[in-house]
């Protein structure tokens, strides 16, 4: 009988592991916050009078939950999107003065797995990136900030090819007042996962 303890390389993943996370923990807000900053640069945003600071409130657990989306929404085909494992946190790192969220941080580890239900085909991906919820006054959405992996889809009406997109690097999403999405920001990688799934 083979012995089911710690082997070199069982020892070798998860120091790995832990190195990620390490750097996920200590880095990456850094980053993100950089990447929000890029993003004010580079986006027209909410009026500047409007605008706080920089604050991060403390990391709270968040639960990425599983869905569907009809046929024509992302893909030709139903897309279901199940979570295979996740670690993921949020909190509020800036706020309005009068104390409304004005940017949400999202981190951590998360696997999916996305499938056509007509079919059964899917694929798994890691989409355990982090991304910056921008949200104007009213709560809308404003802009999101993507450094990937990570998820996010755009429908018909939207200035961008349909799909439900990985999006791998820097990327940045805006939201108009009507909820129209654009991409105005792409540094990195984009696949389509629509495109995934009908290859297999």
């Amino acid at each position: 009988m083979k012995h089911r303890g710690s082997t070199a390389p069982d020892r070798g993943r998860r120091a790995a592991r832990h190195t990620v996370t390490r750097w996920r923990e200590r880095v990456l807000p850094g980053l993100v916050a950089w990447s929000v900053t890029l993003a004010v640069m580079l986006v027209p945003a909410a009026p500047a009078a409007a605008r706080s600071g920089y604050r991060p409130e403390p990391w709270q657990t968040w639960t990425q939950e599983g869905w569907t989306a009809p046929a024509g929404r992302y893909c030709a085909f139903p897309l279901q999107v199940s979570v295979v494992s996740q670690d993921v946190r949020t909190r509020v790192s800036a706020r309005y003065g009068d104390g409304t969220v004005r940017l949400e941080e999202f981190a951590g580890p998360l696997t999916v797995d996305f499938t056509d239900t007509a079919t059964g085909r899917s694929v798994r991906r890691d989409a355990g990136g982090s991304g910056v919820l921008e949200h104007r006054p009213d709560g809308s959405w404003l802009r999101y900030t993507i450094i990937g992996p990570a998820g996010f889809g755009f429908r018909p009406g939207d200035r961008y090819p349909l799909g439900y997109y990985l999006l791998d690097g820097l990327h940045v999403i805006a939201l108009d007042a009507a909820g129209v999405r654009s991409m105005r920001v792409a540094l990195g990688d984009q696949e389509n996962v629509c495109d995934a799934i009908a290859a297999r």
